[in-house]
């Protein structure tokens, strides 16, 4: 008998808070510290993801000039790792481990956003008794790299 192993979209946050590039930093702040969250994607014009901005990302503008106000854009990093809707959870654990990330991405079949994996979907699954999967499973799969040059070099 085999067990389903659980997909990322089964256990992903849909419901997002996202970002624009243009955004300021001091909004951006009370924006993820409203949604009680530590870090979310951040949107182009098209509404294609550009990069993720982070609490400990929006420190960095306490280091520009009094005149110039620091905004998303310039604190984001601009490489994006993502996993699909279909892959299985495990693949999104091993790419927050082995990226040393707190979040992943997640693309829909067409590159659009379509949600986040936290260490804490992973957990509540867990919790839930759910099959998320053996890690030698996944070692020959890989995630998305959506790397957009930038300025994190």
């Amino acid at each position: 008998m085999t067990t389903e192993i659980v997909r990322v979209s089964e256990v992903m946050t849909s419901h997002l808070v996202y970002l624009h590039a243009d955004t300021s930093a001091r909004e951006a702040a009370e924006t993820l510290t409203r949604h009680r969250v530590h870090g979310a994607p951040v949107l182009g014009e098209d509404k294609s993801v550009v990069g993720v901005v982070s609490k400990t990302d929006l420190l960095d503008a306490r280091n520009y000039p009094k005149d110039r106000e620091a905004v998303v854009g310039d604190l984001m990093t601009h490489i994006v790792l993502a996993v699909r809707t279909t892959d299985p959870l495990m693949l999104a654990v091993r790419l927050m481990v082995n990226e040393d990330v707190h979040r992943a991405l997640v693309m829909n079949e067409d590159g659009t956003l379509a949600g986040v994996v936290a260490p804490m979907d992973v957990l509540r699954a867990l919790a839930k008794g759910l099959p998320i999967g053996d890690p030698s499973h996944v070692e020959s799969m890989e995630y998305v790299n959506l790397a957009w040059v930038g300025k994190n070099e």
